[in-house]
């Protein structure tokens, strides 16, 4: 009895000690895992390579279709069948809505729905367009109706109007469905037009402008500082999916060759005003410093991704809701992408005339 009962103890013994050795594995791994998650950053300074879960979730905002054409649909809340908004405000006008005209929840309830087309299962691009109002809600819901169930995700749409929002990038099945939907919870929603657009670097489709905006060529003698910031935005979209080089020691080349700073420096240089080609030099020498919850699109905003005492080796455009238009060497192209991805936000500074 006694031989069994030491036997029986070593064998408790060794299950404890196995249990140990793997709860230490997984606190090991849990804790590179964490490591890998602060270390991704989309911006310059790339970091350690993320898990595949991690990859998956940061590279769905930008990721391409191979062998694929160009595929975009604009939907507005004039279009019969595409458009359903049961107990909603029809017909509101603002110059800074798309087409004109716009629908408001006002006491509603019920969900406003647009109906687009996906022609073949992938990922998509999802932009929004509203007129933005000091009534309207800043924390509106767009569901999405994804591969995966439906994405809910909010838009401040007291600002950010006037041009098209990007939303976010989906995956998406093929089909000709009601695929996103507009929430009337906390407070009056918008809703006036969606873009999908299939490939994630290519620019939204092209704006409805509006009567009083500003051209490609006068945004600094605009009378409208809406108009400026919105013109500076669409200019920056037009480069994305240009190749990301380092400049130096490649030469800074519009849509061939463009690193963070020279895409930026190309950017304004479009509309008259000179950058430096280095994100250090734009951020100590021009426009005045914007807090982050102050942020307007056209805003140049500045990242030490290797920590604070660093130097500043990122520098983007804000477009609105949270994203930002810059030449990423994590996605190996211009890119418009989530700020929160890029590590060591910094500051940020609004160059002149775009106050």
């Amino acid at each position: 009895m006694r031989r069994l009962g030491l036997i029986l103890l070593v064998a408790v013994l060794a299950t404890l000690l196995i249990s140990i050795a793997t709860l230490a594995a997984v606190a090991q791994t849990n804790r590179s895992e964490s490591t890998s998650r602060l270390s991704v950053s989309q911006g310059t300074v790339t970091g350690v390579k993320p898990s595949q879960a991690e990859w998956r979730a940061a590279l769905l905002d930008m990721r391409e279709e191979e062998n694929l054409p160009d595929y975009s649909q604009v939907v507005d809340n004039t279009q019969s069948g595409r458009f359903d908004a049961p107990g909603w405000n029809l017909g509101g006008k603002n110059s800074w809505a798309h087409g004109g005209d716009y629908a408001s929840s006002g006491t509603s309830t019920s969900d406003a729905r647009f109906k687009l087309r996906t022609p073949t299962e992938g990922d998509y691009a999802l932009y929004a367009w509203w007129p933005g109002g000091k009534d309207n809600s800043s924390a509106t819901k767009f569901g999405v109706k994804a591969a995966g169930g439906t994405k809910w995700v909010e838009a401040d749409q007291t600002k950010d109007g006037g041009m098209w929002v990007k939303l976010g990038t989906f995956e998406m099945e093929a089909g000709d469905d009601y695929v996103v939907r507009i929430s009337p919870e906390g407070g009056q929603a918008i809703a006036d037009a969606v873009a999908l657009v299939r490939g994630a670097t290519s620019p939204p489709p092209e704006d409805v402008a509006p009567a009083e905006g500003a051209t490609s060529t006068d945004v600094y003698s605009a009378t409208s500082t809406r108009s400026e910031r919105r013109a500076v935005v669409r200019f920056g979209r037009r480069h994305l999916g240009t190749p990301y080089k380092p400049s130096p020691p490649y030469p800074c080349r519009a849509y061939r060759k463009e690193d963070c700073s020279c895409f930026t420096k190309l950017v304004f240089r479009h509309f008259g005003k000179r950058l430096p080609d280095s994100p250090t030099r734009q951020y100590w020498r021009h426009g005045h410093r914007v807090d982050r919850a102050n942020l307007k699109r056209g805003d140049l905003v500045f990242f030490k991704e290797s920590g604070r005492n660093g130097p500043i080796t990122h520098v983007g455009m804000y477009s609105g809701n949270g994203y930002l238009l810059h030449a990423s060497k994590y996605f190996g192209k211009v890119a418009e992408s989530k700020m929160k991805y890029i590590r060591g936000y910094f500051g940020a500074k609004r160059i002149r005339k775009l106050d």
